[in-house]
C-alpha cells in the first residue's frame, strides 16, 4: 500500500504552532520524487550523474555508492522524524502534474523492511511549507508566534537582504549551507548546529534530510524541512509554479 497524508492542513498547521508555543522538539522531514527515486534505485541516468557530481561521487563507477550513502540518510530522517511529508495525490500541485503513486509516494511495505514502523506515522502534505497557510510571510509570522528563527540554506546572503526579522517580527539568524557539503564531509557542519541559539530552524539543503532529526534529538529544536520555499522567498524561480501569475507566486519576495 502506498501511504498518503494522514492529517489535513489545518491540523499540521496546528501542530506545528503547539511545538512551537511549547518549546517542544519537533522533526519535519519531506519526501518528493528525487529522493523517492533515489529509494528506488530508479533516478534516470542524466540525474544520475547530476546527483553524484553535485554529492561528491564519480560517475558512472560511484553511482551505487551515492544512493546507497543518500538511502541511508533518507531512511534515517524517516525512522526519526516526528513527522514525514508526501505529496498528496488531490493537493494543487498534484493535479497540475502527472501524479503517479510510485514517483511520488512509498509503499508500507519497503518501510516496514526498513524497520520503520508506518502505523504511528504522522503524514503531512509535502506541499504544506509552500501553502499560502504556511509560506505566506503573514501566516508564517502567526506560526513563529514571536520565536526566534534560524535558516539553514545555500542562499542565506540573499535571503539576509529579505529584512526576514522585519517581516516575521523576530530575531532571524542564518547559518550557511556551502554548496560543497555532501554526505562524506559533513560532520563539521552538523556539529557546529549546538552554535544554534534560536527556538525554530527552517531547512533548505536538499537531500540532507536527517539535519531536522539531529536539531531535534541533539539541540532540542522545532526543526521543519521547508526545501524550495528558502528559494521562493529568496526570489529565485527554482520551480515553475514560483512564476509570476502561477499558483505559488505568493512565495517570492
Amino acid at each position: 500500500m502506498y501511504l498518503q497524508p494522514t492529517i489535513t492542513v489545518t491540523q499540521s498547521i496546528n501542530i506545528i504552532k503547539d511545538k512551537i508555543k511549547s518549546n517542544e522538539p519537533f522533526a519535519l522531514s519531506r519526501y518528493g520524487d528525487g529522493e523517492i527515486n533515489i529509494l528506488n534505485r530508479s533516478t534516470p541516468p542524466k540525474y544520475q550523474k547530476r546527483g553524484c557530481n553535485i554529492w561528491g561521487y564519480k560517475y558512472p563507477s560511484e553511482v551505487n555508492y551515492f544512493f546507497n550513502d543518500a538511502s541511508t540518510v533518507i531512511l534515517n530522517a524517516i525512522r526519526h522524524s516526528d513527522g514525514i511529508g508526501l505529496m498528496d495525490r488531490n493537493n494543487q500541485i498534484a493535479k497540475n502534474i502527472t501524479y503517479k503513486e510510485h514517483i511520488w509516494s512509498i509503499k508500507t511495505e519497503f518501510l516496514e523492511s526498513a524497520g520503520i514502523d508506518t502505523n504511528n506515522l504522522i503524514i503531512f502534505d509535502h506541499q504544506l511549507p509552500r501553502m499560502k497557510e504556511f509560506g505566506k510571510p503573514e501566516n508564517f509570522k502567526e506560526i513563529l508566534q514571536g520565536k526566534s528563527l534560524n535558516i539553514i540554506s545555500p542562499n542565506t546572503e540573499i535571503l539576509k537582504k529579505k529584512n526576514l526579522g522585519k517581516l516575521f517580527d523576530t530575531d532571524v539568524t542564518f547559518t550557511h549551507h556551502p554548496h560543497n557539503i555532501n554526505f562524506r564531509n559533513r560532520n563539521e557542519f552538523i556539529e557546529g548546529f549546538k552554535d544554534i541559539k534560536s527556538d525554530v530552524v527552517l531547512v533548505g539543503c536538499g537531500i540532507q534530510k536527517d539535519y531536522v532529526s539531529y536539531l531535534r534529538y541533539n539541540h532540542n529544536k522545532v526543526a521543519i524541512d521547508v526545501g524550495a520555499l528558502l528559494d521562493a522567498w529568496s526570489g529565485i524561480i527554482s520551480r515553475p509554479w514560483f512564476n509570476e501569475g502561477s499558483i505559488q507566486n505568493y512565495l517570492v519576495l
